[in-house]
């Protein structure tokens, strides 16, 4: 059983106005961390420094310099270009309210790829791009789980060129547009089915690693899927420190450490020498999934209700009951710049 977690608003955050935009500066932190800062424009697209903040104020001098240095234009158009670039073709058409999607295809957009389409997306990751760095499936499987099970939701700008390599554009390189928004579909169908696995009561969990055979047998090979994990922790490891700095959570990450980084801890070679011994601790890894999710589960709704509150305050008057159910005035509860509950 995990405890809550409660997250620290600073009293800075507050709205900036400008040339007939408006941002929003958020300024928060969980209680044994440093300052996390977080702009978000007004289609409710997010941009997260990597950094964090000894103090909000420095927090704060740090976003009034980024949006006055770039201009309050470039978090409005340049961060909603890069989302809307990173989503395939059906995605598109809904943000752009083309249409009513029905209920079949938001079902299809959250259904595991079969055998034949994850076969596809890996002979694309291991022929289709040129550039030795790219990802394999196993991989980026184990990149993708620790990006939906995070602390944070990481927007697929951030971690879209990784997948391709190093110095990678956000996408691979295509001989047509219909190819892409195939191979992207692909990408985000899979990101989304693992989401939904969670999600499920109880959760659904189905990493996906090679076999590998050796002189003494058939072994679960997850040494891939674990660096993927841990890359996909790299791109905030800051965030994760709650995770680190708790023993359950030193716990439940320590076999996909072992397998995935390389000066982990210094038994980890006796613990990893076999084949063997690395099957054991391919079978702790699920467990650890679940507890992990489990984990950031109230920060992550924590983070969901409060950008909820911000899309209700510009429709409930601020000395109306609040539409959460609190049974407080909006203006003491969801319309209160510094409260999250």
């Amino acid at each position: 059983m995990t405890e809550d977690i409660d997250l620290i608003h600073s009293p800075l955050t507050q709205t900036y106005s400008a040339d007939g935009h408006s941002l929003r500066v958020l300024i928060y932190r969980l209680p044994d961390t440093q300052w996390s800062l977080e702009v978000v424009d007004e289609q409710g697209t997010s941009t997260v420094w990597d950094d964090l903040f000894e103090t909000d104020n420095q927090a704060l001098k740090e976003a009034l310099m980024a949006i006055e240095t770039e201009g309050i234009g470039h978090f409005i158009t340049n961060d909603h270009h890069e989302a809307k670039a990173a989503e395939p073709a059906l995605l598109k058409a809904l943000t752009q309210a083309k249409f009513q999607p029905t209920n079949q295809e938001v079902q299809e957009m959250m259904t595991p790829l079969s055998d034949a389409e994850l076969e596809e997306l890996n002979q694309f990751l291991l022929n289709g791009v040129d550039n030795d760095e790219a990802m394999t499936l196993d991989i980026l499987d184990g990149y993708l789980h620790a990006i939906a099970i995070g602390p944070q939701t990481i927007m697929p700008s951030q971690w879209l060129p990784k997948v391709w390599g190093e110095d990678s554009a956000m996408m691979p390189p295509m001989d047509n547009m219909d190819q892409l928004n195939h191979i992207m579909g692909l990408v985000m169908r899979h990101y989304n089915s693992i989401i939904s696995g969670f999600e499920q009561k109880p959760p659904f969990v189905v990493p996906y690693w090679d076999i590998c055979k050796y002189e003494t047998g058939v072994f679960e090979d997850t040494e891939g899927w674990a660096y993927g994990f841990t890359e996909g922790v790299a791109l905030n490891r800051a965030a994760w420190k709650p995770l680190f700095d708790s023993l359950q959570g030193q716990q439940w990450y320590r076999p996909i450490g072992l397998l995935g980084e390389d000066e982990f801890s210094a038994d980890q070679d006796d613990l990893t020498q076999t084949p063997e011994l690395r099957q054991e601790l391919a079978h702790q890894i699920e467990d650890s999934l679940v507890n992990i999710h489990a984990f950031w589960l109230p920060l992550r709704k924590a983070i969901q209700e409060r950008e909820t509150s911000q899309r209700l305050r510009a429709k409930v008057g601020r000395n109306e009951s609040c539409p959460c159910g609190s049974g407080k005035k909006f203006k003491k509860c969801c319309g209160s710049a510094v409260e999250l509950h």
